[in-house]
């Protein structure tokens, strides 16, 4: 049985000079103690809703730091 990981966004500020949001995603996977946190940027209007912005950032960070979790 797969069981997908639990996701948090641990950190998110908005980098006006840069004009875009900075994250820190977590993912939470049975059988591992400890998250894996990826560091993730996204230039992206600050105005995004949330959840777009919510599904871009996990997005960015399976394919920077996670793969097939």
């Amino acid at each position: 049985m797969h069981h997908a990981p639990a996701i948090r966004i641990a950190q998110l500020i908005y980098n006006a000079a840069q004009r875009r949001f900075e994250a820190v995603v977590e993912f939470f996977t049975p059988g591992i103690g400890y998250p894996l946190a990826i560091p993730v940027r996204l230039e992206v209007h600050q105005q995004i809703s949330h959840r777009q912005l919510t599904r871009a950032l996990t997005r960015e960070a399976q394919r920077r730091g996670i793969g097939g979790i």
